[in-house]
């Protein structure tokens, strides 16, 4: 039976595109049939593999996600008890316009400064424990094909944005883009949209903060 944590080790492959069973394998230094037999809770995990595993996925594995995951049809986070910092629902602000262009004032759909929540939805499990977890829908069809209008995406809001992965930009008037960060330097950023093909640079001074993308829903 799966345990949380094959579950989040799983779900977390699945949910970022730089990870897969195969680099997990090479670092674990295994076949990648015996992962996708650990995946599924059909391989114990051994202890002195957590470190190599936290290090591949970049997360923290705490020892309560040896519990047995819950039974398919449950809805975690929503239950009538009271939730756990682990399994409680994220907000959803607004959505996020990738399409408009991120050095003009006052033209995204969306709007940190004001908290609107728009939506509860549970938890991504690369969120688990992290304080001021949210999600955004996407407004705009400039990520696509790597997001599409109406998906939802989840927000990391401690982890350090990192170059050539998505991020969510929060202008010091508010307003958020989500772009793919190409280069960080001392005084500007970098920014890639798909939809058309563009980049462009972002002073730092208007910049009120970078956030890590780290999964859809």
């Amino acid at each position: 039976m799966p345990t949380r944590l094959h579950n989040l080790i799983r779900e977390t492959l699945e949910n970022s595109p730089h990870l897969t069973q195969r680099g997990l394998a090479e670092r674990m230094g295994v076949n990648p049939a015996a992962v996708n037999r650990m995946l599924h809770g059909q391989r114990k995990i051994m202890a002195e593999e957590i470190p190599i595993i936290e290090a591949y996925l970049g997360l923290r594995l705490d020892l309560q996600y040896l519990q047995e995951a819950p039974r398919p049809g449950t809805r975690r986070g929503f239950s009538d008890n009271p939730a756990t910092p682990f399994e409680a629902p994220v907000p959803v602000y607004g959505y996020a316009a990738g399409s408009d262009d991120v050095t003009k004032k006052g033209t995204s759909g969306l709007n940190l400064s004001n908290g609107d929540i728009v939506d509860w939805v549970a938890r991504h499990p690369a969120l688990n424990g992290i304080k001021d977890a949210f999600g955004i829908y996407v407004f705009s069809d400039s990520m696509e094909p790597r997001y599409f209008r109406g998906e939802l995406i989840y927000v990391h809001p401690g982890r350090p944005p990192e170059v050539n992965k998505d991020c969510v930009i929060e202008m010091k008037n508010g307003d958020a883009f989500i772009k793919r960060l190409v280069k960080l330097g001392e005084s500007k950023i970098r920014v890639r949209q798909f939809n058309p093909p563009l980049e462009t640079d972002v002073s730092l001074k208007e910049v009120q903060a970078l956030y890590s993308v780290i999964g859809r829903g």
